[in-house]
């Protein structure tokens, strides 16, 4: 029997945090995660408790991409240089952790066992005072969502810090930067974008994909990206949708200092998850076929067809929706004047339905 931690989907930061992390995981080969995570039917990830044993601390947060000592771009003042052996020990010392507690991001708590907490404490003098910093939400894990510690501006209400995180969401969140990447190509521009399911396979598979499509040589809208990437994952992933986990689908947007959010009409969503309507919608080859579906212009797809059928017969170009077509040689018009008729049938029969995926 496998000696591991479940993690179940909760807030969106726990959910980057624990993102994050797994692509850490992935990135440096400690475990085939994208494997497990693709074999799993569940809503939830498991963690080996040995998996910290192997992080390398020195790597990832003294010359890696996560800087927390000190004054650090990413969480100030998380750890001091002091601290820094502590914390590699702290990290080690993970693999003990016991659901003892609840706690205000995982919802469940884990926390290390008093004995080897006081161990910890005992060998650096400087642990106290870390322990004292992790368990409760303060600027150390986001200077953009969380209070100040006990001064205004950006306090809780009594200067009274509620929020409890348990001492493995205090690790996990040090890496939901590396969940988000930038969502605008332009210089200068710092729009980063997340993708929140409510299944950790879901999110790991969408934001892969739509990273993907980031790195391509177009640049798409925050609503065409969130489409072609629901288009790709149900094409490429087999997973079973109810409509709840459908409508928490949601792209989470950070702008400078905002966090925004985004998300598709349900009725949108649920037919570009359906496998065979997104085949046929990449079989045209076409955006603007996506673009009248994002729009909800089912009808306008039969149109389409029409006049794609009486310029085939006429060649007169006068249409306005033919400008649109980039494919316009008379094969790709033929395969499209097909593809059409049968896809807005589809489309309307899951409507009329309303069924599951």
């Amino acid at each position: 029997m496998r000696d591991c931690i479940k993690l179940y989907p909760s807030n969106w930061l726990y959910n980057a945090s624990v993102i994050g992390f797994l692509k850490i995981l992935y990135e440096k080969n400690i475990k085939k995660i994208e494997e497990e995570i693709s074999a799993s039917e569940k809503s939830y990830i498991e963690i080996d408790r040995e998996i910290f044993a192997s992080i390398d601390c020195d790597a990832l947060y003294r010359r890696g991409n996560i800087s927390i000592v000190g004054n650090s771009a990413n969480y100030k003042n998380y750890i001091q240089h002091d601290w820094q052996d502590g914390f590699n020990e702290f990290v080690k010392k993970l693999a003990y952790l016991e659901n003892v507690n609840e706690c205000s991001f995982c919802t469940t708590g884990w926390f290390l066992p008093e004995k080897k907490k006081r161990e910890l404490i005992d060998n650096n003098e400087y642990m106290d005072r870390f322990f004292k910093g992790i368990e409760r939400y303060t600027m150390r894990f986001s200077s953009i969502l969380a209070p100040s510690d006990g001064k205004f501006p950006n306090a809780f209400w009594d200067l009274n810090q509620s929020f409890r995180v348990c001492h493995l969401c205090s690790y996990l969140i040090i890496h939901h930067h590396l969940a988000f990447f930038p969502s605008d190509k332009e210089k200068g521009k710092t729009h980063q974008i997340f993708i929140n399911a409510p299944s950790f396979k879901i999110m790991w598979y969408l934001n892969k994909f739509t990273e993907q499509l980031f790195k391509g040589k177009e640049q798409y809208s925050i609503r065409k990206m969130l489409g072609m990437s629901l288009l790709e994952f149900s094409q490429r992933i087999y997973i079973s949708l109810g409509a709840w986990s459908i409508m928490n689908i949601e792209m989470v947007i950070k702008k400078n200092n905002v966090i925004d959010y985004y998300s598709l009409p349900y009725e949108i969503s649920i037919i570009l998850l359906q496998k065979d309507i997104a085949s046929l919608i990449t079989q045209t080859n076409e955006p603007y076929v996506l673009e009248l579906v994002l729009d909800g212009k089912f009808d306008m797809l039969l149109n389409l067809a029409h006049m794609i059928l009486r310029y085939i017969e006429t060649k007169d170009e006068k249409s306005k929706l033919l400008n649109k077509i980039k494919n316009k040689d008379l094969y790709s018009l033929k395969n499209l004047a097909v593809i059409l008729p049968e896809l807005y049938v589809k489309i309307n029969k899951i409507l009329n339905k309303g069924v599951n995926i």
